[in-house]
């Protein structure tokens, strides 16, 4: 009777402990950076841009057969970009960082919350409108037929591609 008790008593144990040992540590979830490719480091650094960057013109390249002049053009405008998004996203970061705290308070700050809220809501469209100026700006550097190439690509490749959340094809 005691071995009948004693071997699953054991089993069970094993079982427990390996599901224990096997278990994803706390914090490691969706959400805190560590599912990204920089591993929480944060924002994407200098390399990692010039990388991307990189990346970006050989595809548009290959694509649509740019020149030197285009490729140097396109790169100083990725880049302008950039720095402007770096400064956003500082404010964005002291913005979030403000809005947390208001809601972590023990009494509700529904001014500055609503503020907040309002002012990301501000930052949001600023950046769609970045984004159209620039679309605007890398079409006119190209060649009208680069332009219709990338427009016909543009719209056959739509949908949810690696990483674009149904953005559509992104050179």
């Amino acid at each position: 009777m005691k071995k009948s008790f004693i071997i699953p008593a054991i089993l069970i144990g094993t079982l427990i402990t390996g599901s224990i040992a096997i278990a994803k540590p706390y914090g490691s979830g969706y959400g805190n950076g560590n599912n990204c490719k920089n591993k929480g480091q944060g924002m994407m650094t200098e390399q990692q841009h010039a990388q991307r960057v990189e990346n970006r013109l050989a595809r548009m390249d290959a694509i649509l057969d740019l020149s030197d002049s285009q490729e140097q053009e396109i790169a100083a405008l990725f880049n302008q970009q950039w720095q402007k998004r770096q400064a956003v996203r500082d404010e964005m970061r002291a913005g979030r960082d403000e809005r947390r705290a208001a809601m972590q308070k023990g009494t509700l700050d529904e001014a500055t919350i609503r503020s907040n809220v309002a002012k990301r809501a501000e930052f949001q469209a600023d950046r769609l409108v970045e984004r159209a100026k620039m679309k605007q700006e890398l079409y006119a550097i190209l060649t009208p037929e680069q332009q219709e190439k990338a427009e016909k690509i543009r719209n056959t490749q739509g949908g949810a591609g690696k990483g674009q959340r149904g953005q559509g094809f992104r050179f």
